[in-house]
């Protein structure tokens, strides 16, 4: 057998006639050594590959978790980051959604783990909506940019998985105008009748609006400081714009303060009312339950015969009716609370028939042409005839 050459490391030929080769990248808490071997059919091909791990040799002090599969860290990082970070119940339940799909793959052990396996699992998700996927993969590869960081992984193998393309997506829906109105006429007289109202006319997310205490409704500001959520219990708001105060118009306020005085009068009859200071609580008083809201909204939508949206498609109907009414992208994204204004025209406006045809414009209206436009014309047709026999003029003077 031939020697090994200086720097190669432990370069040896097995018995099956394969070359083998190992480097020692650090000792665990035993004090044992923790080895990683490469392989190949010549002794090039080892020493090739060896010189790919020597960089990584040292002393460093590894986990003692040798046989981690990737189901225990990914379960282990979940858990961690919800802890540390205080997520929301939305994420953590969609943290055990990804953990579910990728369950197939939690059985190999977190050293062996191929971008070959994590390519092929996400092919078999090719059915779910490019929202879930993108997520998925960002989940994936956050959980193992961590490893990597921990030593518990030397690379990152989803670094060679492709980002999920993003397909079709569905089209937010909104309300026309008249599809509104007939909306809110049908609830007039239903107790939640002033939570639609109120976000039909500021474009509040739904978390934000079922969040509102007495307190942050202030003259003609509604503060907007925290959202409900899933759990029943009031969160941070969204995000840090999301903050913000919000004006509003005086029959909006009137319509509040009758409200106010309708939920005292509940609350007088009420036999077991628990106050919670809440401008749209349920029926005692309590925060309203998700589930029971979306029940009440869609009995009413079908009651008004209207095209069914989402909840949260108010939050659209609301932009759509902005910007019909003469507001500009600034303004709206004030009012929802956005950083970048071309977020509310890129997702939340929604053109209709009728704006398409608005937008066909004469030429005379484009140049704002009104009464005086042959003298606007005659004007700059001259103008164009001086600037001709100006140019005419020095050309001559060239020759």
């Amino acid at each position: 057998m031939p020697r090994r050459g200086k720097g190669e490391g432990s370069i040896f030929q097995r018995k099956d006639g394969r070359w083998a080769a190992f480097v020692t990248v650090g000792y665990g808490p035993d004090g044992k050594q923790r080895k990683k071997w490469v392989y190949g059919q010549t002794r090039r091909e080892v020493a090739e590959k060896l010189a790919r791990l020597l960089p990584k040799a040292g002393y460093n002090l590894l986990p003692a978790t040798p046989r981690l599969t990737l189901g225990q860290w990914l379960t282990r990082w979940a858990e961690e980051r919800t802890r540390n970070r205080n997520l929301r119940p939305a994420t953590v339940s969609n943290y055990q959604q990804y953990l579910r799909y990728l369950e197939p793959l939690g059985h190999i052990p977190l050293a062996r783990l191929s971008p070959l396996a994590l390519r092929g699992r996400f092919a078999e998700l090719a059915h779910l909506s490019p929202s879930v996927r993108r997520h998925l993969y960002q989940f994936a590869r956050a959980a193992l940019r961590d490893a990597v960081r921990l030593d518990l992984l030397q690379t990152n193998p989803m670094d060679a998985v492709d980002p999920p393309k993003g397909g079709a997506v569905r089209p937010a829906r909104a309300w026309r105008p008249e599809e509104a109105s007939r909306f809110l006429e049908t609830c007039r007289t239903h107790r939640l009748y002033p939570l639609f109202y109120l976000m039909l006319t500021t474009g509040l997310r739904v978390g934000e609006a079922l969040a509102l205490r007495w307190e942050d409704w202030q003259g003609d500001t509604l503060h907007v400081r925290h959202t409900l959520r899933r759990d029943g219990k009031l969160g941070p708001a969204k995000t840090e714009a999301s903050v913000s105060g919000l004006y509003l118009d005086a029959q909006t306020q009137g319509l509040l303060a009758q409200h106010r005085q309708r939920q005292a009068e509940e609350r007088a009859t009420a036999s077991r009312w628990r106050e919670h200071g809440l401008i749209f609580p349920s029926e005692v008083g309590t925060p309203i339950s998700y589930r029971n809201l979306i029940r009440t909204w869609k009995a009413l939508v079908a009651k008004a015969g209207v095209p069914y949206i989402p909840l949260h498609g108010l939050r659209h109907t609301y932009t759509s009716l902005a910007f019909r009414a003469g507001l500009n992208p600034k303004q709206v994204a004030d009012r929802l609370r956005h950083k970048d204004p071309t977020l509310a025209v890129r997702t939340y406006q929604h053109l209709e028939e009728e704006d398409r045809r608005r937008a066909a414009l004469g030429l005379d209206t484009l140049l704002h042409l009104q009464a005086g436009s042959a003298g606007f014309t005659e004007k700059h047709s001259s103008k164009f005839e001086e600037a001709k026999d100006a140019s005419g003029t020095q050309k001559a003077k060239r020759r």
